[in-house]
C-alpha cells in the first residue's frame, strides 16, 4: 500500500556554494561517513553529495514526520541502485529512490510503501 511520495530537485551550483561557504561542517551535518566516502571517490563530488542531499529531502517529504539528515543514507546496492534507509522508520514501510544529476540539476524521488 502507497503511504507516501516525495520529489526535491537541488541546483547543484548553489548546493557548492552552501558547501564553499559552510564547508566541512555542512557536509558533517547533512551526510553520514559511508555517504562522504562514496562521493569523495568520483570525479565531481559535489553533484553526487546534491543527489544525495535531493534524495534525503525526498525521503524526508514521502515519509511525513520529521528526520535529521543523518537519519536517512543513501547508498547504492550491487548492481548500483541507489537505496535509502531511514533510522527510526517502521520496519513495515519500503523506500524506493530514484536520482539523477544533469544540466546543473539534481533530482530524487522516493516512494514509501507498506509490506
Amino acid at each position: 500500500m502507497l503511504e507516501g511520495i516525495g520529489i526535491d530537485i537541488v541546483e547543484v551550483e548553489r548546493f557548492e556554494g552552501a558547501l564553499a561557504r559552510r564547508g566541512e561542517r555542512l557536509l558533517r551535518r547533512l551526510f553520514t561517513e559511508r555517504e562522504l566516502l562514496y562521493a569523495r571517490g568520483k570525479k565531481r563530488s559535489e553533484t553526487h553529495l546534491a543527489a544525495r542531499f535531493a534524495a534525503k529531502v525526498s525521503v524526508m517529504k514521502a515519509v511525513g514526520s520529521p528526520l535529521s539528515f543523518r537519519e536517512i543514507e543513501i547508498s547504492n546496492d550491487g548492481s548500483g541502485r541507489p537505496v535509502a534507509e531511514a533510522m527510526g522508520l517502521d520496519k513495515s514501510l519500503r523506500i524506493s529512490i530514484s536520482i539523477t544529476h544533469d544540466g546543473g540539476l539534481a533530482v530524487a524521488k522516493a516512494v514509501i510503501e507498506r509490506l
